[in-house]
């Protein structure tokens, strides 16, 4: 079967990609293409029983909304944070369709102020602490719809697309593109362990963190331009909310930038839970990562973010993806498939955590997807000295951020090293194939995923 486009992966970027191509024209006939399952079909085992049950298929990660929409769902309002794909495009046109996003957020029934729109003494007080500790604080406004109110703004906006002839296409994943003459002609997919061929002139592809490896090697396989970029590892923290009440009350997530003393490796904290839950993802029976989220209406009384360390690789190294999975395989060879966990205080003696240790501590993990151990066993040094240096420097700017009660989970590890080359457009050297989102390499974020999906968008209905 044909179809004028092709979304490969239902994330941000396809969900989006197709409203506004539903939007400029109700007659093209479109595919959305995704290894999960509906988002109404997505129910995460965990969320009864407590635990994670290792699922063939995550329903964190995979499926319609993607995996950034099912869980935290922080909406950043500017073109500073959630990627960097203003180095192709420009700085204006991603703010300006960043603002078109959240007007579709809102005429889907979402329209919350943003928060850290206006600074107080509280917030000049944090930026004056981040200059003094050569801290870089990026202060953009933010929307946070959380876990419970993506799923239903999600949930609105894929009925939409129903309503108006959109076809999903749910428990396939991508297998092969068909290229002719340097163009795209279609795609091949797996489904039930039979192969499915639908025909396009016009695929975009945005299979997010997950999909990164995946994209590589089709990238290879077909001579669609790339270069390996950079991979990013650490760790996802927990701490009391007390300890981060200035920021969470006044920033809600306060992002910061840090170049390490003893490497100048670039440091920098990611994704920020206030009251919120940590939670386990499997990308395979030997890689469990680290994540979290909040809801809005439920709450804990612990805050998590992510401290995550940036490593580019220089020649003749080219497996990012190998390197970073090695380590996550190293970890849960430690605990037997589950999240590795060890305190801050424990870490800092040099000791292995225990459950009775832990019990001392005024801090109760949100998870049970862990087991208590040492991370040095499982982290490389030099990471593990940049995630101790950033946590001291990050205590002189939030007192009490590293103390004992500081809970470490690893490994936290963004996927993200392919970098396709790609025009203005979205599109790659291969006519009518589209990169967008976190799988494209220039994505990190809902909000530039949901961008990149709209400018390819508007590209092939211009063509």
């Amino acid at each position: 079967m044909k179809y004028d486009v092709i979304f490969l992966g239902g994330g941000q970027a396809g969900i989006f990609g197709a409203y506004e191509a539903i939007k400029k024209n109700e007659d093209l006939k479109i595919l959305v293409i995704d290894k999960g399952r509906m988002l109404t079909q997505r129910v995460c085992p965990k969320e009864k029983l407590g635990w994670c049950v290792k699922c063939p298929t995550c329903a964190i990660i995979f499926g319609v909304s993607g995996a950034g929409a099912f869980s935290d769902s922080k909406f950043n309002m500017d073109y500073r944070v959630g990627g960097d794909v203003h180095v192709v495009t420009g700085k204006a046109i991603v703010n300006d369709t960043i603002k078109y996003v959240a007007d579709i957020y809102k005429e889907f029934g979402f329209d919350e102020k943003p928060t850290g729109l206006e600074y107080n003494q509280f917030m000049l007080d944090i930026k004056k602490r981040c200059i003094e500790t050569n801290v870089q604080l990026v202060d953009t406004p933010t929307m946070h719809l959380g876990t419970d109110g993506s799923r239903e703004l999600y949930t609105k906006l894929v009925n939409y697309l129903l309503e108006k002839g959109v076809e999903f296409a749910t428990e396939r994943e991508a297998e092969e593109l068909i290229i002719e003459n340097g163009a795209i002609e279609g795609v091949v997919v797996s489904h039930k362990g039979k192969e499915e061929i639908y025909y396009s002139s016009n695929v975009v592809i945005g299979m997010g963190r997950s999909g990164a490896k995946k994209l590589m090697d089709i990238c290879q396989k077909h001579g669609v331009n790339y270069e390996t970029g950079a991979v990013d590892v650490g760790v996802r923290v927990e701490i009391p909310d007390i300890v981060m009440k200035d920021i969470n009350e006044n920033f809600y997530e306060a992002k910061m930038i840090y170049y390490t003393q003893k490497y100048k490796d670039r440091m920098r904290t990611f994704c920020s839970n206030p009251s919120g839950f940590i939670a386990a993802e499997k990308h395979g029976d030997d890689v469990v990562l680290a994540n979290g989220h909040a809801y809005k209406d439920k709450k804990s009384t612990n805050t998590n973010l992510a401290l995550l360390c940036t490593k580019t690789f220089t020649e003749p190294f080219n497996q990012p993806f190998e390197y970073a999975t090695a380590i996550a395989k190293m970890s849960a060879m430690l605990t037997g498939g589950k999240i590795l966990m060890q305190s801050y205080g424990d870490l800092k003696a040099g000791r292995r955590s225990t459950e009775e240790r832990l019990a001392r501590l005024n801090i109760v993990p949100t998870t049970e997807d862990y087991v208590a151990g040492d991370i040095s066993l499982a982290c490389p040094k030099r990471i593990l000295d940049n995630i101790i240096e950033f946590i001291e420097v990050h205590d002189k700017i939030t007192p009490g951020f590293a103390s004992s009660d500081l809970l470490l989970y690893f490994p936290e590890i963004k996927f993200r090293s392919t970098r396709i080359e790609i025009d203005k457009n979205m599109e790659t050297n291969i006519k009518g194939l589209y990169a967008t989102g976190d799988s494209s390499g220039y994505g990190s974020g809902l909000n530039i995923a949901a961008v990149m999906g709209i400018l390819a968008v508007r590209h092939i209905v211009e063509k």
